[in-house]
């Protein structure tokens, strides 16, 4: 079949089109032979046109809003705070619109286009399957729990997502509206449902939210309206089948057994617990930091964030560390109660913390490891900068160690009045993830798919034994033996001396994912929540949303100050550091939102121009669509492109999928592949 293509036509048409199949395949998987499958052919055809008067390309009737587009772009490069950034990202707008004008240049029948649209979708199909293994390794990994995202094999898992969305609302349309063979049929709705799994599997919602809107768009133009009955009913099992809760429950091992005596359901999401006496205290995330006595609420601490963390600092004093990256400095009065006395902040991003020998430490990504000293003078306090890029840590009165995932490497200092000073040995894990946990000279490190055990002596690591286990959140030390937690809810146990620690065995298993795990006397905690994932979508204590909230309010902000024609089209993390929140620690490159990007960068003016060219865009789809409906196959493609801009527009509340490149290559491929069937169209019916 794709050898008549080949065949009767010149060779630089013959190379054309093998570049323009290799785009089309490569658009889910392959960056850089996706570029060269684009770039090249659009050099050759502007060389057509320029040297040899051969003119391939054609209007489509955009050309007025990609010109308007192009001169808000122009406009705010020439007033940016970043002129030169600016002027860059200017021509990468500029060069990737072509890819529209390109792919119609190369496309002279419906045949054609059809052999292209089959190359994209066949890749896609099987792009999806391979991301759909490496989505299976990374869920036995218990790496979702961990990153709470998909993996990225191919690219950044929010493009990937984007990507995926596109292929599975296509597989729709043609599922939806093609009359064909029953075994066709069959073959979109196993494609269909391979689409489905693998966007899925990419945990994003952004993307999550194109797809029904893409799949809604379709049902609306068909009319189908009894396939919305499954799709809500389906959306409403999702939304309160999979109900919310949140739970401390208390054991105790009677019989060699774990067994639950109590189950204390909160009001918010359970996330850490300490036992103070008589008395837990609970993060619980929206509703604070709450004390029970005997089960029941004695105390409500109202945080001005949700409570991620709590832990005792030394005396009567206590941290609650808030998702916005917030301190809260908490003091347990004489009578039981506890009052916020403080709110402070680390000198930078936040990826570990932890109460030693009475001392507050901190790990910074970038800013190193801080060390308060005294909860009543927060100034007494030491940062070590040398020290960054720390994840998990762990140390006595003479040793510190800590795990880097830059270089995998486990690193031991000794102390000097419980501060580390010197780097005495390290180890290189070859894990990008590491939990460390510290017991006399005995160390344990949980890397992604192995726990280690070391002895530590003469100032030396020497490595011990090693199990697979991975997963392991906590471990709590008892005098003979040692508890360990998973994240799937696996106790296992074992035996410890002075020079010896024995393999873990599993005891138990707990039946959910704790977020904690701690003992207290003769008596263990567990601090568990779950939480509908879609529902998070509208859930304004979801750390997503809270940051996403954080991120516009600051946009926002950087608009007041630029409203006419914006910053330019450049990267925002100067400026976004310069108008966020103080204690926000985070520097943003984008607004995570299309929309209250372009109102950033273009201003008004050019968010105007940006919405008019959006909506010359869906204009031509639905022009399309409704002027092929009754053609096989094409009406097909045109119903799937229509829902794929709108799936496109959709994702971009919580996404800069606009900026992403190749995101808006997608669009503009789509968006050529239409017209190209469009003209094809008008062309057969102008000849019959």
């Amino acid at each position: 079949m794709i050898t008549k293509y080949f065949t009767g036509v010149k060779t630089v048409d013959k190379i054309i089109l093998g570049l323009i199949l290799l785009f089309a395949v490569s658009l889910t998987n392959s960056i850089f032979i996706n570029q060269i499958g684009y770039f090249f052919p659009l050099i050759i055809l502007t060389y057509l046109f320029v040297i040899k008067k051969d003119n391939r390309f054609e209007k489509n009737g955009l050309e007025l809003a990609f010109i308007l587009f192009l001169s808000a772009e122009l406009v705010s490069a020439i007033f940016s705070v970043d002129r030169e950034y600016a002027f860059k990202l200017f021509f990468k707008r500029l060069i990737l619109i072509p890819v529209v004008y390109t792919v119609v240049a190369v496309i002279n029948d419906s045949d054609k286009a059809k052999l292209i649209f089959k190359f994209y979708i066949g890749a896609a199909l099987i792009t999806m399957l391979l991301y759909i293994v490496f989505a299976y390794e990374h869920f036995i990994a218990q790496l979702y729990s961990i990153e709470l995202k998909g993996p990225s094999p191919f690219q950044y898992v929010m493009t990937a997502g984007g990507l995926m969305s596109f292929t599975m609302i296509f597989f729709f349309a043609f599922l939806l509206n093609e009359k064909t063979k029953i075994a066709i049929r069959l073959f979109y709705l196993l494609a269909f449902g391979i689409a489905a799994t693998g966007l899925f599997a990419s945990y994003t919602r952004a993307a999550w939210l194109g797809g029904v809107a893409g799949i809604l768009t379709i049902v609306i133009l068909k009319r189908k309206w009894l396939i919305l009955a499954p799709l809500i009913l389906v959306l409403l099992v999702a939304l309160f089948f999979f109900k919310s809760e949140s739970k401390v429950y208390e054991y105790v091992i009677k019989d060699n057994q774990f067994v639950q005596t109590n189950a204390i359901k909160t009001e918010g999401r359970a996330i850490r617990v300490i036992c103070e006496g008589d008395t837990l205290l609970i993060a619980d995330y929206e509703s604070g930091v709450v004390a029970y006595k005997d089960g029941k609420v004695v105390q409500k601490i109202e945080t001005p964030s949700p409570v991620t963390q709590v832990k005792k600092w030394k005396d009567n004093y206590y941290i609650a560390y808030l998702a916005d990256t917030r301190i809260l400095l908490l003091n347990r009065e004489k009578n039981g109660e506890f009052h916020s006395d403080k709110i402070f902040t680390s000198p930078g991003k936040t990826t570990f913390f932890k109460v030693l020998q009475g001392k507050f430490y901190i790990a910074d990504k970038d800013s190193g490891l801080t060390i308060f000293q005294n909860p009543l003078n927060l100034a007494e306090k030491i940062t070590f900068k040398k020290l960054n890029g720390i994840e998990s840590f762990d140390g006595n009165s003479t040793q510190f160690i800590s795990f880097t995932p830059d270089d995998h490497k486990l690193k031991l200092y000794t102390c000097m009045d419980g501060l580390p000073i010197t780097a005495v040995d390290s180890f290189d894990t070859k894990s990008i993830y590491g939990l460390v946990w510290l017991n006399n000279d005995h160390l344990f490190f949980q890397g992604g798919k192995e726990f280690v055990q070391f002895i530590i002596s003469n100032n030396k690591l020497r490595k011990v034994v090693s199990q697979e286990l991975i997963g392991t959140i906590q471990l709590v030390f008892n005098n003979k033996n040692i508890f360990a937690c998973t994240l799937d809810g696996k106790i296992l146990e074992a035996d410890i001396d002075s020079s010896h620690v024995g393999k873990f065995k599993q005891i138990t298993s707990l039946g959910y994912s704790p977020f904690d795990f701690i003992k207290s006397g003769d008596k263990f905690y567990t601090a568990f929540n779950k939480r509908n994932r879609l529902a998070s979508i509208y859930d304004p204590y979801h750390e997503t949303n809270i940051e996403r909230m954080n991120i516009w309010r600051t946009g926002f902000k950087i608009l007041a100050d630029h409203p006419l024609f914006g910053v330019g089209d450049i990267d925002l993390g100067n400026l976004y550091s310069q108008y966020k929140d103080k204690y926000l620690k985070e520097n943003f490159g984008h607004m995570h939102n299309n929309f209250v990007h372009l109102l950033v960068i273009l201003g008004v003016v050019g968010f105007a121009v940006v919405m008019l060219m959006l909506f010359k865009i869906f204009q031509l789809h639905l022009k399309i669509y409704k002027t092929v409906k009754d053609i096989p196959f094409v009406s097909s493609y045109a119903l799937g492109a229509t829902a794929a801009f709108v799936g496109f527009l959709f994702s971009g509340l919580g996404e800069w999928n606009f900026g992403d490149q190749e995101i808006i290559t997608m669009v503009w491929f789509t968006l050529g592949l239409n017209i190209a069937f469009y003209k094809s169209y008008l062309k057969d019916t102008k000849t019959n």
